[in-house]
This record gives C-alpha cells, sequence and structure tokens, in this order.
C-alpha cells in the first residue's frame, strides 16, 4: 500500500464522501499545486479557479494536450501518485478504480 491508498483509506475511515475527501485535500495541498503553472492550464481554468486535478478531477474547460508538469508537483511526490495528465484523463483515484 503507498501513500496516496494509505491517505485515502485514513479519510474514508473519517466517514468522508469524495466530495468532503477533495475539499480536505484541497485545503491541506492546495498551497502545494501547480497546475496553474503547467502549459495546458488556460483562461478557461483561470477563471473557474481550477486545479488539483489529481483529486479533484477533470477540468471542466477544453485543455489542448502539452507537456505535463504533474510529476514535478508535490502533492504528486508527497502521495506517490503513479499517473499524470489528471486535468484531462481524470483523479488518482478514479485512473487507479478506488
Amino acid at each position: 500500500m503507498d501513500k496516496f491508498e494509505e491517505k485515502m483509506g485514513e479519510l474514508a475511515s473519517e466517514g468522508l464522501s469524495d466530495e468532503e475527501i477533495g475539499k480536505k485535500l484541497l485545503d491541506e495541498m492546495g498551497d502545494l499545486c501547480i497546475c496553474p503553472d503547467c502549459p495546458m492550464y488556460n483562461q478557461c481554468a483561470e477563471k473557474n479557479y481550477e486545479g488539483l486535478y489529481c483529486i479533484l478531477g477533470l477540468s471542466k474547460c477544453k485543455l489542448e494536450e502539452d507537456d505535463c508538469i504533474c510529476p514535478e508537483c508535490e502533492v504528486a511526490e508527497e502521495l506517490e501518485l503513479k499517473n499524470d495528465l489528471f486535468c484531462i484523463t481524470g483523479p488518482e483515484k478514479e485512473l487507479r478504480g478506488l
């Protein structure tokens, strides 16, 4: 079990919904998020205050695939995330089938 699975298990044991888990992780890790620095992040994403796609999921904006910086993010490192391109592929939890 890696850090991501441990963290999700810990939050699930608190009886939190997926939405509540997302809000809690946004509070805890939002400052580490580098999504706004990504070449794919556009004006639509900025206008909608999007980010932390690895936890919160897909962008509601149409993003053009470009170089992904997810692997460089402290959130990805801290949670030992295995995937990337979360803004267009979905959150880590969904990509792992958890």
